[in-house]
């Protein structure tokens, strides 16, 4: 599940556009029950997956960008959005650096939250699997 790599010579010309093919989106921690199971939930959708940075939470979608082109190049890339402009390769995921802790299964959120128990970190209160 861990991911995250030091890779020095980053470059977008050689990657085939992952950015634009995985929507990212900054979710809160689960906080109970609740929120766990509407995670498990979302994690049954083979589109679907979390990942964990910097312990921050991140619902990860799967799709492509209407705008990329099948040789993976932006067609609108003077005027493509300010959040596409300010992703750059040091936080990019062709180079691994992606997540620390990547979650694509159900059964890998309770294992995640198995494993808090077990070195007793912090996890979500009240949680119990």
């Amino acid at each position: 599940m861990s991911g995250r790599k030091n890779i020095k010579n980053k470059d977008c010309k050689i990657c085939p556009a992952i950015c634009c093919k995985n929507l990212a989106m900054e979710i809160g921690k689960p906080a109970n029950n609740s929120e766990v199971e509407d995670l498990r939930w979302q994690l049954h959708f083979d589109t679907v997956k979390v990942f964990i940075r910097n312990r921050r939470w991140y619902q990860l979608v799967e799709g492509r960008c209407i705008y990329l082109t099948e040789e993976d190049r932006c067609a609108i890339y003077e005027n493509r959005p300010q959040k596409c402009r300010k992703h750059n390769p040091p936080d990019c995921e062709y180079f691994g650096e992606f997540y620390d802790i990547l979650i694509s299964t159900p059964e890998e959120l309770d294992s995640y939250f198995e494993s808090l128990k077990k070195s007793k970190k912090k996890g979500p209160k009240q949680i119990s699997r």
